[in-house]
Protein backbone atom coordinates (compact mmCIF):
# COMPACT_ATOMS: atom_id res chain seq x y z
CA UNK A 1 0.00 0.00 0.00
CA UNK A 2 1.25 3.53 -0.82
CA UNK A 3 1.87 5.34 2.03
CA UNK A 4 0.01 8.55 1.52
CA UNK A 5 -0.32 10.17 4.22
CA UNK A 6 3.30 10.41 5.63
CA UNK A 7 5.48 11.55 3.21
CA UNK A 8 8.96 10.54 2.38
CA UNK A 9 11.79 12.88 1.92
CA UNK A 10 14.92 11.34 0.25
CA UNK A 11 18.24 12.75 -0.34
CA UNK A 12 18.49 14.66 -3.92
CA UNK A 13 19.20 11.78 -6.35
CA UNK A 14 21.71 14.29 -8.09
CA UNK A 15 23.85 14.56 -5.16
CA UNK A 16 27.27 13.48 -5.79
CA UNK A 17 27.58 12.27 -2.07
CA UNK A 18 24.94 10.39 -0.20
CA UNK A 19 25.41 13.41 2.17
CA UNK A 20 23.95 16.81 2.89
CA UNK A 21 24.53 19.64 5.19
CA UNK A 22 21.69 22.48 6.01
CA UNK A 23 22.01 25.48 8.45
CA UNK A 24 18.98 26.53 10.46
CA UNK A 25 18.86 30.39 10.18
CA UNK A 26 16.60 32.20 12.59
CA UNK A 27 13.25 33.26 11.25
CA UNK A 28 10.94 36.14 10.74
CA UNK A 29 8.47 34.34 13.24
CA UNK A 30 8.27 30.75 14.93
CA UNK A 31 8.59 28.16 11.85
CA UNK A 32 6.06 24.92 12.06
CA UNK A 33 6.81 21.73 9.81
CA UNK A 34 4.99 18.76 8.91
CA UNK A 35 4.98 15.76 9.92
CA UNK A 36 7.14 13.38 7.83
CA UNK A 37 9.85 11.01 7.87
CA UNK A 38 12.79 10.12 5.49
CA UNK A 39 14.62 7.39 4.20
CA UNK A 40 18.35 8.60 5.85
CA UNK A 41 19.84 9.50 9.15
CA UNK A 42 19.52 12.59 10.41
CA UNK A 43 21.47 14.43 13.18
CA UNK A 44 20.69 17.61 14.44
CA UNK A 45 22.50 20.11 16.29
CA UNK A 46 20.49 22.95 18.04
CA UNK A 47 23.03 25.73 18.77
CA UNK A 48 20.32 28.04 20.54
CA UNK A 49 16.80 28.97 20.69
CA UNK A 50 14.07 26.54 21.77
CA UNK A 51 11.58 24.57 20.21
CA UNK A 52 9.46 21.17 20.36
CA UNK A 53 10.67 17.98 18.04
CA UNK A 54 7.90 15.30 17.67
CA UNK A 55 9.24 12.04 16.81
CA UNK A 56 7.40 8.92 16.31
CA UNK A 57 5.18 9.38 19.43
CA UNK A 58 7.09 11.41 22.12
CA UNK A 59 7.58 15.33 22.07
CA UNK A 60 10.78 16.54 23.23
CA UNK A 61 11.28 20.13 24.29
CA UNK A 62 14.63 21.50 22.57
CA UNK A 63 17.10 22.55 25.12
CA UNK A 64 20.31 23.78 23.62
CA UNK A 65 22.89 23.37 23.06
CA UNK A 66 22.03 19.48 22.16
CA UNK A 67 21.61 17.24 19.84
CA UNK A 68 18.82 14.79 17.93
CA UNK A 69 18.96 12.33 16.05
CA UNK A 70 16.40 10.43 13.53
CA UNK A 71 16.71 7.54 11.60
CA UNK A 72 15.50 6.20 8.62
CA UNK A 73 11.68 5.45 9.01
CA UNK A 74 11.16 7.67 11.93
CA UNK A 75 8.29 10.30 11.94
CA UNK A 76 8.99 13.35 13.08
CA UNK A 77 8.19 17.40 13.00
CA UNK A 78 10.55 20.40 14.12
CA UNK A 79 8.63 23.66 15.62
CA UNK A 80 11.44 26.21 16.64
CA UNK A 81 11.48 29.57 17.63
CA UNK A 82 12.29 32.03 15.14
CA UNK A 83 15.85 32.61 17.12
CA UNK A 84 16.67 29.18 16.77
CA UNK A 85 20.70 28.34 15.47
CA UNK A 86 21.78 25.12 14.17
CA UNK A 87 23.24 22.44 11.63
CA UNK A 88 21.49 19.25 10.12
CA UNK A 89 23.84 16.73 8.84
CA UNK A 90 21.98 14.00 6.95
CA UNK A 91 23.10 10.83 5.38
CA UNK A 92 22.76 7.14 4.47
CA UNK A 93 24.13 4.60 6.48
CA UNK A 94 25.85 2.69 4.13
CA UNK A 95 28.45 5.51 3.55
CA UNK A 96 30.26 4.46 6.74
CA UNK A 97 32.99 2.97 8.24
CA UNK A 98 32.38 0.13 10.32
CA UNK A 99 33.45 1.72 13.88
CA UNK A 100 31.04 4.77 12.83
CA UNK A 101 28.19 2.37 11.59
CA UNK A 102 29.12 0.63 15.60
CA UNK A 103 28.62 4.03 16.71
CA UNK A 104 25.32 4.95 14.71
CA UNK A 105 23.78 1.50 15.80
CA UNK A 106 24.87 2.34 19.86
CA UNK A 107 22.99 5.98 19.21
CA UNK A 108 19.44 4.05 18.07
CA UNK A 109 19.72 0.57 19.90
CA UNK A 110 17.53 1.52 22.50
CA UNK A 111 14.20 -0.13 20.53
CA UNK A 112 14.04 2.73 18.07
CA UNK A 113 13.69 5.56 21.02
CA UNK A 114 13.94 9.22 20.18
CA UNK A 115 17.88 9.61 20.47
CA UNK A 116 18.54 13.31 22.08
CA UNK A 117 21.22 14.32 24.70
CA UNK A 118 22.32 17.37 25.90
CA UNK A 119 25.94 18.92 25.44
CA UNK A 120 28.20 21.24 26.83
CA UNK A 121 29.15 24.34 25.02
CA UNK A 122 32.45 23.49 23.91
CA UNK A 123 31.15 19.56 22.41
CA UNK A 124 28.88 21.71 21.13
CA UNK A 125 31.74 23.74 19.27
CA UNK A 126 33.47 20.70 18.50
CA UNK A 127 30.73 19.10 17.07
CA UNK A 128 30.13 22.03 14.31
CA UNK A 129 33.25 22.44 13.83
CA UNK A 130 33.15 18.88 12.49
CA UNK A 131 30.21 18.88 10.36
CA UNK A 132 31.40 22.46 8.64
CA UNK A 133 34.39 20.22 7.92
CA UNK A 134 31.63 17.95 5.86
CA UNK A 135 30.50 21.15 4.57
CA UNK A 136 33.28 22.70 3.35
CA UNK A 137 34.20 19.30 1.52
CA UNK A 138 30.79 18.77 -0.13
CA UNK A 139 31.15 22.72 -1.25
CA UNK A 140 33.95 21.58 -3.73
CA UNK A 141 31.37 19.66 -5.65
CA UNK A 142 32.84 17.30 -7.95
CA UNK A 143 36.25 18.26 -6.92
CA UNK A 144 34.90 16.51 -3.08
CA UNK A 145 36.79 13.68 -1.77
CA UNK A 146 34.06 11.33 -0.34
CA UNK A 147 37.04 9.93 1.93
CA UNK A 148 37.58 12.61 3.53
CA UNK A 149 33.48 13.04 4.29
CA UNK A 150 32.83 10.15 5.16
CA UNK A 151 36.27 10.65 7.67
CA UNK A 152 34.59 13.65 9.31
CA UNK A 153 31.08 12.20 9.32
CA UNK A 154 32.43 9.12 11.30
CA UNK A 155 34.20 11.00 13.73
CA UNK A 156 30.97 13.17 14.26
CA UNK A 157 29.25 9.77 15.31
CA UNK A 158 31.86 8.05 17.26
CA UNK A 159 31.77 11.73 18.91
CA UNK A 160 27.85 11.49 19.90
CA UNK A 161 27.92 7.76 21.06
CA UNK A 162 30.68 9.42 23.18
CA UNK A 163 28.26 12.08 24.57
CA UNK A 164 25.30 9.98 24.70
CA UNK A 165 27.14 7.45 26.87
CA UNK A 166 28.19 10.21 29.52
CA UNK A 167 24.41 11.00 29.60
CA UNK A 168 23.67 7.56 30.31
CA UNK A 169 23.40 5.23 33.28
CA UNK A 170 26.52 2.98 33.96
CA UNK A 171 24.54 0.16 33.51
CA UNK A 172 23.50 0.80 29.75
CA UNK A 173 24.14 -1.41 27.11
CA UNK A 174 27.10 -1.01 24.37
CA UNK A 175 26.21 -3.18 21.26
CA UNK A 176 29.92 -3.83 20.25
CA UNK A 177 31.03 -4.12 16.28
CA UNK A 178 30.55 -7.30 16.18
CA UNK A 179 27.66 -8.73 18.34
CA UNK A 180 25.48 -10.56 16.59
CA UNK A 181 22.73 -8.82 18.39
CA UNK A 182 23.55 -5.68 16.87
CA UNK A 183 23.25 -7.57 13.67
CA UNK A 184 19.73 -8.84 14.24
CA UNK A 185 18.71 -5.34 15.12
CA UNK A 186 19.84 -4.42 11.59
CA UNK A 187 18.15 -7.28 9.89
CA UNK A 188 14.45 -6.66 12.02
CA UNK A 189 14.24 -3.43 10.24
CA UNK A 190 15.13 -4.61 6.69
CA UNK A 191 12.46 -7.42 7.30
CA UNK A 192 10.18 -7.01 10.26
CA UNK A 193 7.32 -6.44 8.01
CA UNK A 194 7.66 -9.84 6.15
CA UNK A 195 9.64 -12.03 8.32
CA UNK A 196 8.77 -12.28 12.51
CA UNK A 197 9.87 -15.45 13.05
CA UNK A 198 12.54 -15.77 15.63
CA UNK A 199 14.40 -18.62 13.55
CA UNK A 200 14.38 -17.00 10.36
CA UNK A 201 16.87 -14.23 11.75
CA UNK A 202 18.72 -16.95 13.57
CA UNK A 203 19.10 -19.04 10.29
CA UNK A 204 20.56 -15.46 8.97
CA UNK A 205 23.13 -15.39 12.12
CA UNK A 206 24.49 -19.37 11.89
CA UNK A 207 22.85 -19.82 15.13
CA UNK A 208 19.58 -21.70 16.65
CA UNK A 209 16.34 -19.72 17.87
CA UNK A 210 17.65 -20.57 21.53
CA UNK A 211 20.88 -19.80 21.41
CA UNK A 212 19.71 -15.97 19.72
CA UNK A 213 16.89 -15.54 22.19
CA UNK A 214 19.68 -16.07 24.92
CA UNK A 215 21.60 -13.29 23.37
CA UNK A 216 19.02 -10.98 23.18
CA UNK A 217 17.49 -11.28 26.64
CA UNK A 218 21.05 -11.03 27.85
CA UNK A 219 21.62 -7.51 26.23
CA UNK A 220 18.53 -5.93 26.18
CA UNK A 221 15.96 -7.56 28.89
CA UNK A 222 13.71 -9.05 26.28
CA UNK A 223 13.21 -12.11 24.41
CA UNK A 224 14.07 -11.61 20.12
CA UNK A 225 10.29 -12.49 19.70
CA UNK A 226 9.38 -9.18 22.06
CA UNK A 227 11.83 -7.11 20.11
CA UNK A 228 10.43 -8.54 16.52
CA UNK A 229 6.97 -7.71 18.12
CA UNK A 230 7.90 -4.33 19.73
CA UNK A 231 9.40 -3.58 16.00
CA UNK A 232 5.82 -3.99 14.30
CA UNK A 233 4.20 -2.33 16.79
CA UNK A 234 5.77 0.89 17.25
CA UNK A 235 5.19 0.59 13.20
CA UNK A 236 1.40 0.09 13.66
CA UNK A 237 1.80 3.24 16.42
CA UNK A 238 3.42 5.33 13.64
CA UNK A 239 0.30 4.42 11.24
CA UNK A 240 -2.18 5.02 13.51
CA UNK A 241 -0.85 8.20 15.26
CA UNK A 242 0.54 10.09 11.96
CA UNK A 243 -1.81 8.86 9.09
CA UNK A 244 -5.35 8.80 8.06
CA UNK A 245 -5.55 4.96 6.70
CA UNK A 246 -8.36 2.79 8.02
CA UNK A 247 -7.84 0.37 10.57
CA UNK A 248 -8.38 -2.07 7.93
CA UNK A 249 -5.63 -0.49 5.28
CA UNK A 250 -3.05 -0.73 8.33
CA UNK A 251 -3.51 -3.60 8.66
CA UNK A 252 -2.84 -4.47 5.15
CA UNK A 253 0.32 -2.44 5.42
CA UNK A 254 1.70 -4.27 8.16
CA UNK A 255 0.83 -7.50 6.31
CA UNK A 256 -2.01 -8.79 8.19
CA UNK A 257 -4.30 -9.89 5.39
CA UNK A 258 -7.09 -10.24 8.45
CA UNK A 259 -8.09 -6.75 10.26
CA UNK A 260 -10.02 -8.65 12.49
CA UNK A 261 -6.67 -10.48 13.79
CA UNK A 262 -4.53 -7.15 13.93
CA UNK A 263 -6.94 -5.49 16.01
CA UNK A 264 -6.76 -8.34 18.59
CA UNK A 265 -2.50 -8.46 18.18
CA UNK A 266 -3.03 -4.76 18.37
CA UNK A 267 -5.01 -5.26 21.93
CA UNK A 268 -3.32 -7.85 23.56
CA UNK A 269 0.17 -5.73 23.11
CA UNK A 270 -0.90 -2.44 23.79
CA UNK A 271 -4.24 -3.15 25.95
CA UNK A 272 -6.03 -0.92 24.18
CA UNK A 273 -8.03 -1.34 20.41
CA UNK A 274 -6.10 0.56 17.43
CA UNK A 275 -8.90 2.81 17.04
CA UNK A 276 -9.31 4.05 20.96
CA UNK A 277 -5.12 4.29 20.47
CA UNK A 278 -5.55 6.65 17.68
CA UNK A 279 -8.37 8.64 19.50
CA UNK A 280 -6.16 9.06 22.71
CA UNK A 281 -3.40 10.96 20.41
CA UNK A 282 -6.61 13.21 18.67
CA UNK A 283 -6.12 16.91 20.41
Amino acid sequence: MADRSIPLHQLPAESQLPTRVERILPAPGPVMNDVHRHDFHEVFLFRSGTGTHMIDLLDLAIAAPSIHLVGPGQVHRLDRSADMEGLVVMFSGHVLPDRARTALTELFMRSHSAASFPLRPEEMDEACLLVEQIERELARGAAALTAVVESFLGILLLKCAQWSRANDDADAVVLEEHDPVRRFLELLEQHYLHERQVASYAERLRMTPDHLNALVKERLGRTASHVVQDRLLLEAKRLLVHGDHSIKEIAFALNMNDPAYFTRWFGKMEGMSPARFRDSYKP
